[in-house]
């Protein structure tokens, strides 16, 4: 039997910190909520999860201050013309949106296209079928915005193949478990930072990949809500070696958790050779819609993220 003393003894001869030691209670936590979660949410009709998720998400507000700072300062420095109370109301929105988005991505992989139907309203279809034409596949761009996984559900079901680029958690338990989800739900999931071979082989195969491009890194800067902000260059880089073209698309969350999914027309970009400037300039084209979207509906993209950490942390 493990007594107290000797477990205190092994943390200390293994080096455990606190924070160490923390950040493991959180990943099993996180892990067993995550399966608890998706058995009792794939018993309770829509309307009840829908619910219990916006009620998740408001609870999240209030028990994570980690995260509800992360979100106020994000939003803070996003629009500087706020009121601190307008700032509060937002990101409490965000967190009920994440919370129903939860719900939703657990109940996906058991919904029909019949009823997904009911609840999502497609718009700009062709510009898809336009881009699938040209037969160099596509890459869908979208954000961590509305339900980005629900329009992944439907446009499977729909009939068009996806596979998405996904970073993995920190725990690897918490991965398998939301890659056997979006599996379930019809798309393949590629990993973050080994996915250049399989991404070109399935835009060989004129298929759709999808990629979220809109968080913290440091391959190339851009201009984010008039600051610089750091961000992936792969979308570029695979449009700049294969001509696929770049559709970006954004699930926009109505009134009663409905959804319009809206599908913008594509882009293409002509390399100068200067391949830094080109991926620069590819990327900020990207984000300069993403930040349109984010201006009209602030509580639907997730602040819960610090999006400006590495240009923060080079000085610009």
């Amino acid at each position: 039997m493990c007594t107290p003393v000797f477990h205190a003894r092994l943390i200390f001869e293994r080096g455990y910190t606190g924070d160490v030691l923390w950040k493991r209670i959180e990943r099993a936590l996180g892990r067993f909520g995550l399966k608890l979660a998706w058995r009792i949410f794939q018993a309770l009709p829509h309307e009840v999860a829908i619910r219990l998720g916006a009620a998740v998400g408001w609870l999240g507000y209030y028990l994570s201050a980690r995260y509800r700072r992360v979100a106020i300062a994000n939003l803070a420095r996003a629009f500087p013309e706020w009121s601190r109370a307008r700032v509060r109301a937002t990101a409490r929105r965000t967190f009920r949106n994440f919370g129903v988005a939860l719900a939703e991505f657990l109940k996906a992989p058991s919904m029909t296209r019949d009823q997904l139907e009911q609840r999502i309203e497609l718009v700009g279809r062709t510009h898809l079928d336009t881009a699938l034409r040209e037969g160099k596949g596509v890459l869908l761009l979208t954000g961590h915005f509305g339900n980005w996984e629900l329009m992944a559900r439907y446009l499977v079901l729909l009939g068009y193949p996806i596979a998405v680029i996904a970073r993995p958690t920190e725990d690897p338990t918490t991965t398998e478990l939301v890659t056997m989800l979006r599996e379930r739900s019809g798309y393949r999931v590629y990993a973050r930072g080994n996915a250049a071979r399989a991404v070109l082989k399935t835009l060989r195969a004129n298929e759709a990949v999808g990629i979220l491009p809109d968080q913290n890194a440091g391959d190339v800067f851009i201009e984010f809500f008039g600051q610089k902000a750091g961000c992936v260059a792969g979308p570029a880089i695979f449009h700049l070696r294969t001509g696929a073209p770049i559709v970006p698309l954004f699930n926009v969350r109505l009134p009663g958790d409905y959804h319009r999914i809206e599908i913008l027309p594509p882009m293409h970009f002509e390399p100068t050779g200067d391949f830094q400037a080109d991926a620069q300039r590819i990327m900020q084209a990207w984000h300069d819609i993403l930040e349109s979207y984010v201006r009209r509906y602030p509580d639907q993209w997730l602040w819960l993220h610090d999006r400006w950490r590495s240009a923060r942390k080079r000085g610009m």
